[in-house]
């Protein structure tokens, strides 16, 4: 019975395991070198997001920003009234919000983070 505990305590422990690498992974079709090195050329200016303190989407959008290598500059709602002006200039609605300018181009990610959206809005 013991055996059996132990067994089944170890599957689950791999199980969190897994969906916590596969939740970090790079979206499909980018390898990770590549992830590595594109987040490399990106500078904290560049992408900006756009937060609230109690926002779960934004913490993880922010762990897997973080965890991939890429910088960026987190604007609170929650704490910085600026941020609630800027937000509002752009007519977002909704949390995270992330402002991408690389190069002369400007994306605006209007429906919460989505890692293909943010990698091909890098790329350009």
């Amino acid at each position: 019975m013991r055996n059996l505990v132990a067994v089944v305590i170890a599957l689950v422990l791999a199980s969190v395991a897994w969906k916590q690498w596969e939740r970090h992974a790079p979206p499909a079709g980018v390898s990770r070198s590549e992830m590595r090195t594109l987040a490399a050329s990106v500078r904290p200016e560049e992408v900006v997001m756009y937060t609230t303190t109690e926002c779960g989407y934004c913490h993880q959008a922010k762990n897997w920003l973080s965890s991939n290598g890429f910088a960026f500059t987190e604007c609170n709602m929650s704490v910085d009234a600026r941020c609630q002006s800027e937000f509002q200039s752009y007519h977002a609605d909704g949390t995270p919000f992330l402002v991408i300018n690389r190069g002369k181009k400007q994306h605006l990610m209007r429906e919460g983070f989505d890692t293909e959206e943010f990698v091909a809005a890098l790329r350009g």
